[in-house]
């Protein structure tokens, strides 16, 4: 699905081997993507649809319907019990009895847990349909969708997945307007992530804006902020599509550990908090280890704290349950601890066989 650009906006192309992903970064993008899809030959759309979304956009989701005519709106309650095998067979019942086929185009509306849910419905629904991503919160615009998609099982995390990518992904910055600050706080994670791990020309350009408090933010370059984050994952993932060559595993960075304790927790504690208590982990093992310098260690503490992000677990953890999961993580193997953990700014690698005992104290050390 080939698109011509909107005005003012900032594109990136992703080359993955069996499609590319066209993502637009700007403003006012909503409308231009209705009329885009309206020119292409799908034989009917379905809308997923984030409830919150439905809430706060609701004369936009009308136009989506009048415009698109969709044979279904599945609306999606964003929350994790839904990223399951229930939810997944209650929609594919709604795709069968909409006679939904492969030439249709599922149209998703909303945050991560909207896009993870239809993206591997449509990377199994027939073996495969196109999808066009519009994400709403900066999670899922900083951090979008490229080439992967999962649900989970039971307390583990994304256990389930595919490699696969929306055909197109609007990033439409004003929806950003209507966050909390905690919503822009958990995104920010996953973009200082990928400021950490590949650029540290980006470590510093968050490093000039975050520090202006929370209370800027709609000042903040979300185009720019949004843009350069996505930049990153796309070349990682172009140059390591299926997750062979430890490239892509930057993107990894404190998952490991944001996994299994977002699981432990019930998902109960949010995804981005996770992620960040997961770099702050991976971080001070790195610097434990003599890799990571203190100086760049200082410098990751200070974008999370900036971005006024947790720093201690919210209540007490269980060191050894914690490892067991550890050793269950799909980047580990032969029963040992694997992490991604950083160099420096900008480079991240993985090591195997970390010490269960530096393991153990870090979790200590983090306990509230």
């Amino acid at each position: 699905m080939f698109l011509k650009s909107p005005k003012n906006n900032k594109r990136i192309s992703v080359s993955l081997p069996n499609k590319r992903q066209e993502i637009f970064v700007g403003k006012d993008l909503s409308n231009w993507i209705i009329g885009e899809l309206l020119t292409k030959e799908y034989s009917g759309f379905i809308i997923f649809c984030d409830t919150n979304f439905a809430k706060i956009y609701k004369d936009l989701l009308i136009e989506f319907k009048e415009k698109l005519k969709p044979v279904d709106i599945i609306l999606v309650e964003p929350s994790e019990d839904n990223k399951r095998f229930n939810f997944l067979n209650s929609s594919l019942e709604r795709c069968t009895e909409a006679n939904f086929n492969r030439k249709g185009c599922f149209v998703v509306l909303g945050g991560g847990i909207v896009g993870d849910i239809a993206g591997f419905l449509a990377s199994v629904y027939m073996r495969g349909v196109d999808m066009v991503f519009v994400p709403t919160t900066l999670m899922a615009q900083g951090d979008t969708i490229i080439n992967k998609v999962a649900i989970s099982h039971k307390l583990l995390k994304n256990i389930i997945g595919s490699f696969y990518s929306p055909c197109t992904t609007v990033c439409d910055t004003n929806f950003l307007q209507s966050l909390s600050d905690e919503e822009i706080s958990l995104g920010l994670s996953e973009i200082i992530k990928h400021a950490l791990i590949h650029s540290k020309s980006f470590t510093n350009h968050l490093l000039k804006t975050l520090p202006f408090a929370m209370s800027d933010r709609n000042a903040y370059n979300w185009d720019e902020i949004v843009y350069k984050s996505l930049k990153i994952k796309g070349e990682l993932v172009e140059k390591d599509p299926y997750d062979e060559l430890e490239i892509h595993k930057g993107l990894s960075y404190g998952h490991t550990f944001a996994n299994v304790i977002e699981g432990l927790s019930q998902f109960n504690l949010r995804h981005g908090e996770a992620v960040a208590l997961g770099m702050r982990m991976s971080g001070h093992i790195s610097h434990e280890m003599g890799i990571l310098s203190k100086a760049d260690f200082e410098i990751q503490e200070m974008l999370l704290d900036a971005a006024r992000l947790p720093s201690k677990f919210p209540h007490s953890v269980d060191p050894d349950h914690i490892i067991n999961y550890l050793k269950r993580d799909k980047i580990s193997t032969n029963g040992e601890i694997s992490l991604v953990i950083l160099e420096k700014i900008g480079k991240h690698k993985v090591i195997r066989g970390v010490s269960e005992e530096l393991v153990r104290a870090t979790l200590i050390k983090f306990q509230p």
